[in-house]
């Protein structure tokens, strides 16, 4: 494994895991001023929004790692052509969003919250062009700067507003106004890069890039749907009180994904070459990763099954005692989540992307089956035993496709 891989690794991890420390206080905070039902109310905003997140991406982050990685002399082309487009994809998905809310909302608290939480889409989705074109240059200290900056920024305004009103929309407010503040550095930083702050309409281009980005963003579309569909059931189903209880047990596995995710972030640009060019070097890449992901994921969920309820106790305060069993549950597909991270770096750069959109719509199909059956008569705890079945059979599937992709590639 060479060297760099192992130093963006470390650099991408360590700033992230700040960042995700910072927000998880955050989150641990406003669990205990709102109280259980707001809190409810906030996380279905947030698990509701964070869907259109790879809407308004649609798969082009992965597009510029795979083409920059491989020609770094088109970056200024690709920023200033993808800036109007990505804004356009914002709106979109904006309206999308909107129109989700008011439909699975339960009144009309939720759907405002969905409204002013959506606005973080626009500047988002700017901010991680920048990001984005960082890392095709393997700079990942942009984006680990831009994302501690982020958590920062919402943690003062968070607790904040939070503290003096007590008000979910207010909250929200305050995360957007983080992020346009985030979006401004992040246009700052962009000339580290080399980069110029120009708009080119190219229609060509646009479609080009979103015919080649349609299938990374079905799959990441999927993948987030996924991750948050169990918080989404559990709010439709039971209601906010119950959402707050299960999103504060689900947060702890949320929060650590980033370790994976790190590591197969700074793996990417490696893998897209190795594909083409050493395949077995790959193979044996890709086995030695997935072990150490497992010892990790190993000890990770061991920790949070036997102190779960010390650590709820400490974290959000007896009122969320409730949300123990689950988070038991959950602490076990926590090893799955962290392993079905990796096989998603093959899969997006083979030629075969296209064929796994089924069997991740099927696994998407699964969590909200086992949810539909178990979350009416086991509640929270239906909710994780939902998530954990379905991740152990994501995890067979998704190796499955591997295994087939670097056989044929043979």
């Amino acid at each position: 494994m060479e060297k760099k891989v192992v130093r963006n690794t470390l650099f991408l991890t360590s700033a992230n895991l700040l960042a995700r420390a910072i927000g998880f206080l955050s989150f641990i905070f406003l669990g205990r001023i709102l109280g259980v039902t707001a809190f409810g109310h906030y996380n279905f905003a947030l698990a509701l929004v964070y869907n259109f997140y790879p809407v308004a991406d649609f798969g082009i982050e992965r597009v510029i790692l795979r083409d920059l990685a491989k020609d770094s002399a088109r970056a200024q082309e690709y920023f200033q052509k993808l800036l109007p487009l990505r804004f356009l994809m914002a709106f979109a998905s904006l309206i999308l969003a909107i129109v989700l809310g008011f439909v699975l909302g339960k009144n009309g608290i939720d759907s405002l919250n969905v409204f002013i939480f959506g606005f973080c889409l626009f500047s988002w989705n700017i901010t991680q062009l920048v990001a984005g074109i960082g890392n095709a240059f393997e700079k990942m200290e942009i984006q680990s700067f831009l994302a501690v900056l982020l958590s920062v920024l919402k943690m003062i305004f968070e607790i904040f507003i939070a503290f003096y009103w007590r008000n979910v929309s207010l909250v929200l407010v305050g995360d957007v106004i983080g992020s346009i503040l985030v979006l401004l550095v992040a246009l700052r930083l962009s000339q580290k890069i080399n980069l110029k702050f120009k708009i080119e309409v190219d229609l060509r281009f646009w479609k080009k890039v979103l015919s080649e980005s349609w299938v990374f963003a079905s799959i990441m579309i999927l993948a987030v749907i996924y991750l948050r569909s169990s918080v989404m059931m559990v709010n439709y189903i039971k209601g906010a009180y119950f959402t707050g209880l299960y999103s504060s047990a689900f947060k702890f596995v949320e929060a650590s994904i980033l370790i994976p995710q790190s590591f197969a972030l700074a793996l990417f640009p490696q893998t897209a070459r190795l594909l083409v060019s050493d395949k077995k070097k790959l193979l044996g890449n890709y086995f030695n990763s997935l072990a150490i992901i497992f010892g990790f994921s190993i000890i990770y969920a061991l920790f949070f099954y036997f102190f779960s309820p010390l650590i709820i106790k400490i974290a959000y305060g007896p009122d969320y005692l409730g949300a123990v069993p689950g988070m038991k549950i959950l602490a076990f597909a926590s090893i799955f989540f962290f392993l079905n991270v990796l096989p998603g770096n093959v899969i997006q750069n083979s030629t075969k992307v296209k064929n796994f959109l089924v069997y991740a719509l099927l696994n998407l199909v699964l969590v909200f089956i086992f949810g539909i059956m178990l979350i009416p008569r086991y509640s929270i705890e239906g909710a994780a035993w939902a998530v954990l079945l379905a991740e152990i059979l994501g995890f067979v599937i998704n190796n499955a496709f591997v295994w087939k992709i670097l056989r044929e590639s043979d």
